[in-house]
């Protein structure tokens, strides 16, 4: 069953990195017509200016130029579905992070590329002749263009330096909305936001290689110059002449403007229809066809090498607990037939406290591996204060002979038992042997690169498993809200057995984020993923111990764990 909902799941996905790859081709369209308005203002004859630019993006040449970067915008589109589909997996070291997202990035990397040249190849076709051409006549021969391999270079150079700010280090993201808006709102604010803070953005990449350029672009364009065999103008060799040429640095800010505007609307294209819920069911109906292939929630969440249907199933279930008469929730309360069973409400219970406990397990272990908590972990274990007072009340008795009311207890066997099984004494080969290992690793401890590639940074694991909390974060807030919801819509108490679990599993991994707080400032991560975890845990908890505040001693044994609870009411 798992390989027929991971398949209807990917369907439905692929459905809307379609939607989004055509967005994408249509907003070429439109920065197209953005540029070209900028490019061919006209004051005093706007109605010229208009028609003029119409007539610039319906002709035939646009159309067929267009095609080259259709195409790329398409291989962009493929790239990034295969960034939000693939499998998050935890990568130990820096070398096994190369080898299972190199290629992918790489191929990524190249898209950019493509995306940024053929955008920079097609904007030129619409400037003034000194800018559009690659060769033209100079002296009676043809010579290299500095304009335009100026242009062109920032086309490739404003792809690889939005690859660099957004993609290289960090996995594709999803912001899903707190507020419900539709599909048209979305793209409104969306591509109002992104035209008005491209501009301001593209400034620094724009003069950072407009310097670069002029200080090196002479070697570049001999190469060049050389390969085509051509000659090279004397146009662009040095930084007066670089900054006094304003209309070459117009189109160059207008050209990165708009590389990046629509690198950034392709993701956001992405994520904002990925975001969108999927058609989920609390349970299957028996009568429905079997074309009509329905996903429950509980399904969905078990596809863990799938991160965004997790992620949609969880906000699902968070949404529908948090709604006002909301029927999903209600039918979690129903008792299936036949049985008379809550087979709906253990399903999700049972699936989300796995998830929930697995990801403390986890979190657990890799904290373990963190220098700070395993002290004071060490450090917990003895009561400083109390061993002093031993060791002194022990060192007056010897003084002053003094025996102990308390016989120390009998000796399971008086006579010491001598180890007569022979012991292995290392010969000389061995110890040299030995002692050779042991001069490698420190030699190559000594090699720069060696550390940083093959050894597992500090806190590594727990970094990944707090950039991949989202779907522990909505569960934790989901399960509380419908437990307080049950008090008035549970009929059948169908969630009161199963109170103490879900508390103990919350409190449990309370703690240990409580513990992690204290490292944080350690590990090299922002704390918004931990923030945002922590106070979803401390919300959930705190609603459901504040609505059974009375009670908590019937649900929870009375012991330390009662008393926590009870204080974590009252003082949070």
């Amino acid at each position: 069953m798992s390989g027929a909902t991971m398949m209807t799941c990917k369907l439905m996905l692929f459905s809307r990195c379609l939607r989004a790859v055509l967005l994408s081709v249509l907003v070429q369209f439109l920065l197209l017509t953005v540029f070209l308005l900028f490019v061919n203002f006209e004051l005093m004859h706007p109605v010229n200016w208009l028609a003029g630019t119409l007539r610039l993006v319906c002709s035939f040449y646009t159309w067929f130029a267009s095609i080259p970067l259709i195409g790329a915008v398409i291989l962009y589109g493929v790239t990034l579905s295969q960034q939000h589909l693939a499998e998050r997996r935890y990568c130990s070291t820096r070398y096994r992070w190369t080898l299972y997202n190199g290629p992918r990035k790489l191929l990524f990397l190249g898209a950019h590329l493509l995306v940024g040249y053929l955008t920079a190849w097609l904007y030129t076709g619409y400037l003034h002749s000194d800018y559009r051409h690659l060769l033209y006549r100079c002296y009676g021969q043809d010579c290299l263009s500095s304009y335009h391999v100026f242009l062109l270079g920032m086309g490739i150079v404003a792809g690889c330096y939005y690859f660099v700010s957004v993609h290289m280090r960090h996995e594709v993201s999803i912001d899903y909305a707190i507020l419900e808006q539709s599909r048209t709102e979305k793209l409104r604010e969306l591509l109002y936001a992104t035209l008005r803070k491209a501009p301001f953005s593209s400034v620094l990449p724009t003069l950072s290689y407009s310097i670069i350029f002029a200080l090196c672009g002479s070697l570049l364009k001999s190469r060049l110059g050389h390969l085509l065999d051509v000659e090279v103008d004397d146009r662009l060799v040095g930084l007066f002449e670089m900054a006094s040429n304003g209309r070459l640095l117009f189109y160059a800010w207008m050209l990165t403007t708009q590389i990046l505007s629509n690198m950034h609307l392709m993701r956001c294209f992405y994520a904002m229809l990925l975001s969108e819920d999927l058609p989920l069911v609390v349970s299957r109906n028996r009568v429905s066809l079997a074309s009509e292939k329905q996903v429950t929630v509980v399904s969905a969440l078990g596809l863990f090498n799938v991160y965004v249907v997790q992620c949609l199933a969880a906000h699902f279930i968070y949404k529908e607990s948090r709604r006002k008469d909301s029927p999903v929730r209600l039918e979690i309360f129903q008792l299936t037939e036949p049985g008379n069973r809550p087979a709906n409400w253990r399903e999700l219970c049972d699936q989300s406290l796995s998830i929930v406990g697995s990801f403390t397990d986890d979190l657990t272990e890799s904290m373990r591996q963190i220098s700070l908590i395993k002290g004071n972990e060490q450090n917990s274990d003895m009561n400083g204060p109390l061993l002093a007072e031993k060791l002194l009340l022990r060192q007056y008795n010897q003084l002053y002979g003094i025996r102990s009311a308390v016989a120390p207890p009998p000796s399971a066997d008086p006579v010491q038992q001598w180890d007569t099984k022979p012991r292995h004494v290392p010969n000389w080969c061995e110890r040299a042997s030995n002692h050779i290992e042991e001069s490698l690793q420190r030699l190559l401890r000594r090699i720069p690169g060696i550390i940083y590639l093959f050894v597992e940074p500090e806190g590594a694991k727990t970094i990944f498993l707090l950039e991949n909390s989202l779907p522990v974060v909505w569960l934790t807030q989901a399960l509380a809200e419908i437990c307080v919801a049950s008090l008035k819509e549970d009929r059948y108490g169908v969630v009161q057995d199963d109170l103490p679990a879900i508390i103990k599993s919350l409190q449990r991994l309370k703690c240990e984020l409580d513990k992690l707080s204290n490292s944080m400032s350690n590990l090299k991560a922002t704390n918004i993923s931990f923030n945002y975890l922590r106070c979803a845990v401390r919300r959930s908890l705190y609603n459901i111990c504040n609505s059974f505040y009375d009670y908590l001693e019937e649900i929870i044994p009375i012991g330390e764990d009662l008393r926590q609870l009870q204080s974590f009411v009252h003082h949070g």
